[in-house]
């Protein structure tokens, strides 16, 4: 198997750890920017897109900033083999409007949000479906302290700080929604505003609220980079019971009843991102359309944009 990566950074070396864990014969390519490009052992560098012509690769891994991913779609697109795209797949509305007038026969395309097969979320998911009752109230809250993000590196030079790289925690933070849109369904509508409040050295916005409209509830989205207490849950209020979902602690909470439904044995984020990464070769080797394809992940997008 010949994958060609576009964009080494941190996502990146996780998906290149889970990929040698389920092929471990993967032969790696990346695709770079400069010849004074760092190596990476097991990583063999190219550095035009004429050069990739003389490969055939079974799949591109499109992991750079977010700015720069329509560029590289449309650079990639005579290939004409299965992409893995990182979230979010456009930052503005003017790229998605381009891509959906492109008109271009695209091949398979998947849009990497790996919280999807994050195991609280697919515990909440078969759960709602076995135990229904009505929904009446949906929060879901996500903040944490940018600079604590990445150890040893100047929080306000990463694409994160930066606007114009599709930096802000709308974009970053976009796991939230597209959860409640693999749990729910597109909502009916959605307003979202975003704004910087805090003290931190960036141009993108720390804090965002968004109002989801669903057929018989409303949910809202609370994201920011500057709390320095880490919290990530969900809650949903039901008819019959609150289900309390603490991403951090690992755990679902009935807590009408304070029982507790079910508990994380492995944190480690690598799960979610082997799982991920299966599910993708599986559909690459059957050639089957994937969920969060562009079209839903834009649909999601229009949500925030």
């Amino acid at each position: 198997m010949k994958v060609l990566i576009l964009g080494l950074g941190s996502i990146a070396q996780k998906h290149i750890h889970v990929l040698k864990e389920l092929e471990p014969k993967v032969q790696l390519y990346a695709l770079r920017s400069s010849e004074n490009s760092d190596t990476q052992k097991g990583v063999t560098n190219l550095f035009t897109y004429e050069e990739l012509r003389q490969y055939k690769f079974n799949f591109v891994l499109i992991s750079s900033p977010s700015s720069i991913h329509w560029d590289q779609i449309f650079r990639l697109q005579d290939l004409n083999v299965p992409m893995m795209i990182e979230k979010p797949l456009f930052i503005s509305k003017d790229q998605i409007e381009a891509f959906e007038k492109s008109n271009s026969n695209w091949p398979l395309m998947y849009v990497a949000c790996n919280f999807r097969f994050h195991p609280l979320i697919k515990f909440i998911k078969t759960y709602l479906k076995e135990n229904p009752s009505k929904i009446n109230e949906v929060s879901a809250y996500c903040g944490s302290f940018l600079p604590d993000w990445r150890p040893g590196k100047d929080y306000t030079k990463v694409y994160s700080a930066i606007r114009e790289l599709g930096g802000g925690v709308h974009l970053d933070l976009i796991h939230e929604i597209d959860y409640l849109v693999y749990l729910f369904g597109l909502p009916l509508s959605s307003v979202s505003k975003k704004r910087k409040s805090s003290k931190l050295e960036i141009n993108s916005f720390d804090s965002s609220m968004s109002i989801l409209e669903f057929n018989s509830f409303q949910a809202q989205v609370t994201l920011n980079y500057f709390r320095k207490d880490t919290k990530r849950n969900l809650e949903i209020v039901r008819e019959k019971d609150t289900l309390y979902v603490d991403f951090v602690k690992g755990e679902i909470t009935n807590l009408f009843n304070n029982e507790l439904l079910f508990k994380v044995k492995d944190l480690s984020i690598f799960v979610t991102y082997k799982e991920q990464m299966a599910y993708f070769l599986e559909c690459v080797d059957k050639n089957k359309s994937p969920m969060n394809s562009p079209n839903e992940a834009i649909a999601v997008l229009k949500c925030i944009l």
